[in-house]
């Protein structure tokens, strides 16, 4: 009875709600996407990255269209993905690679204008990289490499940019074998621009900073922080290497805009503590993001 009621507890705390908010995130990132690699990258001769770039390397290849072979391409990574990813997290995928799909064959004939390679690498990558993080953002994909860069980041933590640049140095490789060296430095200028967009607005920009701080007076310290910067501490216990006596660290997470603020309330109490900051990609609980599982 006890397990039971534990098991049921725990599936009512773990759902994972279908909204239309993340569907219409998913497709407004999709059209962003699509508007980007239609009316920027492809008339000026340049590759996105991922399952969608080795698409226009085929269409290069073939007569067959882009958004097709985008289709067919992302038939087995879908497969995987379900079985390795969350089922929403499954079914927003598949509403952006329709979605995807669709708005790559609406937007064929689209085409922003800008003529300078320089100018449509990087902003058809910060668009493109925009609209991979809205659909990020949203908890979904767009399919393709979207969905093993999630898989990765679940299992082993890496960045999503990280490991859609690492995997699109491959996707250059194949094309510097159909278009000159030129072009394909270009496309990594692009691709890379994307890469630290999707890690921008996929995160936010409310990049939060962790402090570890060691001093005889940290009573005192800690008082500061929750009282002047309502912030919550934890004390973590230490031993110093050369002295062997043992030392309470303060660890502390604030927002970027109240770290001065944080080293004068320490200095000010005192002036030979030792303070290490680090930044911090995302903070969960409370006075942070709200906790619960994206993917």
């Amino acid at each position: 009875m006890i397990a039971n009621k534990f098991s049921s507890k725990t599936e009512r705390q773990t759902e994972e709600p279908v909204t239309l908010k993340d569907i219409g995130g998913i497709l407004l990132g999709c059209f962003i996407l699509a508007a980007a690699i239609q009316g920027i990258l492809i008339p000026a001769q340049l590759l996105t990255g991922g399952v969608t770039g080795i698409a226009i390397i085929l269409n290069y290849l073939t007569s067959l269209e882009l958004w097709l072979w985008y289709m067919l391409l992302n038939i087995p990574i879908f497969i995987a993905g379900y079985r390795l990813v969350s089922h929403r997290f499954a079914i927003y995928s598949l509403i952006g690679t329709f979605a995807l799909t669709a708005f790559l064959a609406w937007l064929k004939p689209f085409n922003l204008g800008i003529e300078e390679t320089i100018l449509a690498a990087i902003f058809g990558g910060a668009m493109g990289g925009i609209g991979t993080g809205i659909i990020f953002h949203s908890k979904g994909s767009s399919g393709g490499l979207d969905i093993i860069a999630v898989i990765i980041k679940r299992y082993w933590g890496y960045n999503i940019g990280q490991t859609f640049f690492a995997a699109n140095l491959l996707v250059i490789s194949l094309f510097l074998l159909l278009s000159s060296l030129e072009l394909a430095l270009f496309s990594v200028i692009g691709i890379f621009v994307s890469s630290r967009m999707v890690d921008l607005v996929e995160s936010g920009l409310n990049v939060s900073r962790t402090a570890m701080i060691i001093s005889k007076q940290h009573e005192e310290i800690v008082y500061g922080i929750l009282h002047n910067l309502q912030r919550g501490c934890t004390y973590l216990s230490g031993t110093g290497a050369y002295s062997s006596k043992e030392e309470k660290i303060i660890m502390t997470t604030v927002g970027k805009t109240q770290l001065p603020r944080l080293k004068e309330i320490v200095f000010q109490i005192d002036s030979q503590a030792f303070l290490i900051i680090n930044e911090t990609i995302e903070v969960f609980g409370k006075g942070f993001k709200r906790s619960g599982r994206e993917y």
